[in-house]
């Protein structure tokens, strides 16, 4: 069996306001490129989501997302949205500051 990758497009904008987002709250990100993976000879594809790893204090948090409108913590059954992303490191860094 042979595989054939190809990247998914990224929203440069969009992966910028995950960084600012992280910036304003002293958390680190880090995006790792999602890829469309395809069997040869055959119809199937497997789409690898975008990944950003965001680290702030000790806790760890795997943000998935297709697009702009996609966006999910840790697997596809706990949609997020930015303004929901914002409150929960917000929450993580109060509850080692206070």
């Amino acid at each position: 069996m042979n595989f054939n990758y190809k990247n998914l497009k990224k929203d440069v904008n969009f992966e910028k306001r995950i960084e600012i987002t992280c910036n304003m709250n002293n958390a680190k990100c880090e995006f790792i490129q999602g890829k469309i993976i395809g069997i040869d000879k055959t119809n199937i594809s497997v789409i690898e989501p975008h990944r950003v790893n965001i680290s702030i204090k000790s806790k760890k948090l795997l943000v998935l997302y297709f697009d702009k409108d996609n966006l999910f913590l840790y697997d596809r059954t706990i949609p997020l949205t930015i303004k929901k992303l914002v409150m929960l490191l917000k929450a993580i860094k109060e509850e080692y500051n206070g």
